[in-house]
């Protein structure tokens, strides 16, 4: 017998306070030698502790997050970020630094709740820093378990906007506005779902 599938279309409006650009949100520049205690060997895991912003500092709804590293002189390490998801449910997204850039994560975190770094090498010094910021990746509101199927319409400051299939990513249930968020105009989104009943 065929799984019984409930289909459902949803209207998400975030308003203009909480729809700000990419940005640091999470968990401001600081040197990587004062999170890691760093002595030029590779740290073991989860020693390494990032001090977050203040919790009223963040965003309210789920977010992607975006590690940037500074400096030059990093040659690997890793991060993990741990927090909530769309659900409240735990999740964690690990990171493999090889440098200094821009890492950009996937998962959609409602809350983000502890960062670790370790297994740093290279000559690090005192302009080497890292970053933590909330990325462009929306997390579309679903029940847990339940799979993105299409975002059919974007409205942004009244507008409508048209929708960019390759920025809908089915896998972790976001969506990249075509529009570009600035914190100041609010941003609308209807997208459809499906989820397999247990019962």
């Amino acid at each position: 017998m065929e799984p019984k599938v409930f289909l459902d279309m949803r209207h998400v409006v975030y308003d203009a306070q909480i729809v700000l650009a990419e940005t640091v949100l999470v968990a401001a520049a600081q040197d990587i030698d004062d999170c890691t205690d760093y002595d030029h060997t590779a740290e073991p895991t989860g020693t390494g502790n990032i001090t977050l912003d203040a919790i009223a500092a963040r965003l309210e709804h789920p977010r992607n997050v975006v590690l940037t590293v500074s400096g030059g002189n990093l040659t690997a390490g890793t991060v993990i970020v741990y927090g909530r998801g769309m659900c409240g449910e735990p999740i964690n997204e690990s990171f493999t630094l090889t440098g200094n850039g821009t890492y950009t994560g996937n998962k959609p975190f409602l809350t983000v709740d502890k960062a670790n770094i370790f297994g740093v090498t290279g000559s690090l010094g005192s302009s080497d820093h890292i970053s933590i910021g909330n990325g462009a990746k929306i997390g579309l509101p679903m029940p847990q378990g339940a799979k993105l199927i299409d975002v059919v319409k974007e409205r942004f400051n009244s507008a409508d906007i048209i929708i960019t299939p390759a920025n809908i990513n089915r896998e972790y249930g976001t969506y990249t506005p075509t529009s570009t968020l600035d914190g100041a105009k609010a941003l609308e989104l209807w997208y459809t779902f499906k989820q397999t009943l247990e019962w």
